[in-house]
């Protein structure tokens, strides 16, 4: 029997999340193959029981394959479409994909909302139409927060740091959440887990979120619509604003290149009025009208 190893070159958690499906199915079309999968060890334990036909291996693995296949992220499809494509799938319906779920005792008793608000990019905050300074004061975030606080929720921030980014943007988080900080993954999932949703950025969490089953409202206009989940599905809202420049994650390598040493990348309106423009114009009213449906 031959032995296949799928290497995902992207470390990230939330493209793992979205390739695993795919490379399931892959391995039961090749059944006569041993499917073998190459993936950052730090994640390992979220998938091995929900993906039970797939071998993950460590990075010190002494296997000779016969096959080696990396899998590349693919800006100018959506997430999962170019993962699929990669392995052959070029039609079929979304495959939601799955994570292993804690049994942890529920963490707080009232009715609250997980909100993650940090990200690896400035481009993917949802950045203050005040400007850099007013960052530290998360004034869109806060002005939601007051708003599902009116509503009887409680709001709680899951986050590693109380403030993260680069000198002159340096981003803070709402005071009016409740705040968790610096802890572990399985910690995060179950206050995911007890909440009635999650809001979120185009980000690993949010796709965690979403594979847990978990109601999801993603703040993303820097991605086209199709980026990250179904857009049929009931348990999903996007939030964005097409009237101002928005998609250009991807459109690169088409129009521009992605520079991930370069925190303050806006390809197209760097360093003029127009920077970051996608996010600034998303209004905390604009997200509170899409899920108030899901609060009453």
């Amino acid at each position: 029997m031959s032995k296949i190893l799928i290497r995902m070159v992207s470390h990230a958690l939330g493209d793992t999340i979205a390739s695993l499906p795919y490379i399931e199915k892959f391995g039961q079309v090749n059944s006569d193959s041993e499917l073998y999968v190459s993936i950052n060890n730090n994640f390992i334990n979220l998938f091995e029981s929900v993906y039970p036909t797939l071998k993950f291996i460590k990075k010190d693995c002494d296997i000779v394959f016969d096959k080696i296949l990396p899998l590349e992220y693919n800006f100018n499809t959506s997430v999962q479409y170019g993962y699929a494509k990669q392995l052959g799938f070029i039609d079929g319906p979304y495959l939601r994909p799955k994570v292993t779920i804690p049994n942890m005792e529920r963490p707080i008793k009232s009715k609250y909302i997980t909100i993650g608000t940090h990200s690896t990019s400035q481009l993917k905050y949802w950045n203050s139409p005040s400007g850099r300074k007013s960052q530290l004061e998360s004034p869109n975030w806060n002005e939601l927060c007051g708003m599902l606080r009116k509503k009887g929720y409680t709001p709680v921030v899951l986050e590693q740091h109380e403030t993260f980014g680069v000198v002159p943007y340096w981003n803070g988080i709402p005071s009016k959440a409740n705040k968790k900080f610096g802890q572990s993954l399985l910690e995060t999932m179950n206050y995911i887990q007890h909440s009635e949703f999650y809001i979120g950025l185009s980000s690993g969490i949010s796709w965690v979120a979403h594979a847990m089953g978990k109601p999801v409202v993603m703040i993303s206009n820097f991605t086209e619509d199709w980026n990250e989940f179904d857009l049929s599905l009931s348990d999903y809202k996007r939030i964005t604003n097409k009237t101002v420049c928005h998609g250009c994650w991807n459109m690169v390598k088409k129009e521009h290149s992605f520079d991930p040493n370069n925190w303050y990348w806006c390809p197209r309106h760097e360093n003029t009025e127009r920077e970051f423009e996608c996010h600034k114009s998303i209004t905390p009213e604009m997200v509170f009208d899409q899920i108030k449906d899901w609060l009453d």
